[in-house]
């Protein structure tokens, strides 16, 4: 069965342009409608949830040239792009600023060694969230459309990736909730240890969701 442009335009009926400022709209709205952007080669789909706020992805239906389906690809949205760029920024001038000051980094290397893990992790936690959003909605697509869903478009949350990732973040956490209990704590240091053990909170509790929604949404996919 082919797709065709019509099949996907009668899915989302409400029409907005892909642009920076309807995109900023729509997370600072938190409008959770699908829509959609069209041409004549492309369908552009994305839906923004309160789940992953500001990082859902569109997806591009590409066409050929009798309008029927030939690809999906997605992307990233501009606000979740332009947010990774200000962090990364910020992150940068941070460094630079204390290597034009003579930071010792030998001194403080511990320091540096939990930040860095700290922002590492975090990269890998929004990725994380993103790529799962992101198999979520295909494969909402996919079943509507009633296409064969190719398992290699679908990253596995028990793959070796995901348990070596957990093998290195799940005691980094242990460690850091040790650190706060016999060394930060004690030394006084209440607004560090709240900040890192709300890290450690929102890492733990986001994972866990993403492990339990996966596995309601094959326990409802079997009902």
């Amino acid at each position: 069965m082919e797709i065709t442009k019509k099949d996907i335009e009668k899915l989302i009926k409400l029409r907005k342009e892909d642009t920076f400022l309807n995109h900023l709209w729509n997370v600072f709205s938190c409008d959770t409608r699908s829509k959609r952007e069209s041409d004549r080669n492309k369908v552009k789909v994305w839906e923004q949830n309160m789940w992953i706020s500001a990082f859902y992805p569109i997806f591009i239906f590409e066409l050929n040239e009798n309008g029927h389906l030939i690809n999906i690809t997605y992307k990233l949205n501009p606000i979740g792009k332009t947010i990774i760029g200000l962090f990364l920024v910020g992150i940068l001038y941070l460094f630079f600023i204390n290597f034009i000051r003579d930071f010792d980094f030998l001194e403080n290397w511990l320091p540096i060694l939990i930040g860095s893990t700290f922002l590492l992790i975090l990269i890998l936690l929004f990725r994380k969230i993103y790529v799962f959003e992101k198999q979520n909605q295909l494969e909402g697509i996919y079943e509507i459309l009633d296409i064969e869903i190719e398992k290699k478009q679908l990253e596995k949350e028990w793959s070796l990736k995901n348990i070596l990732i957990r093998l290195f973040t799940y005691p980094f956490c242990l460690f850091l909730i040790g650190l706060n209990l016999f060394l930060i704590i004690p030394n006084g240091q209440y607004f560090l240890a709240i900040v890192s053990f709300g890290f450690v909170g929102f890492y733990l509790v986001t994972d866990l969701k993403i492990i339990l929604r996966k596995k309601t949404g094959k326990n409802a996919k079997k009902a």
